[in-house]
């Protein structure tokens, strides 16, 4: 995995880029072709807004994250995805949306937290 170093405008700091593996040629119509840009710094705080080095809606950016399955660091939960029915890990991007490491779909979230400062994750 070949990672390069950038400037980050919205996060002040440098970030590690990377290009996901291009998709094979037979690939679907709605891939594109080649890899695409991912930020492996990718927070929660980066959801909001647009990402200045991409001009796309910052969750954007955490959503191809956690579909290229490269190595980073990200907050998962336990439980059953709504889209493939199965007992899988989230990838949580924010407070409202978490990917499937199963089937890469991207789900909408509800988090609760109770009293005692325990959290309640439920899938929609």
């Amino acid at each position: 995995m070949d990672t390069q170093m950038a400037w980050c405008p919205g996060c002040n700091h440098p970030v590690r880029l990377s290009l996901t593996a291009e998709h094979p040629g037979e690939s679907h119509a709605n891939l594109p072709e080649g890899g695409e840009l991912v930020c492996l710094d990718f927070q929660a705080g980066c959801s909001e807004g647009t990402c200045p080095l991409t001009g796309r809606a910052g969750i954007v950016m955490g959503v191809r994250l956690a579909r290229s399955h490269l190595p980073h660091e990200a907050q998962t939960v336990h439980t059953t995805c709504t889209a493939c029915s199965q007992l899988s890990e989230l990838e949580v991007l924010d407070a409202n949306y978490a990917v499937c490491a199963l089937c890469d779909s991207t789900l909408r979230i509800v988090m609760l937290t109770l009293n005692d400062e325990t959290r309640i994750i439920v899938a929609e």
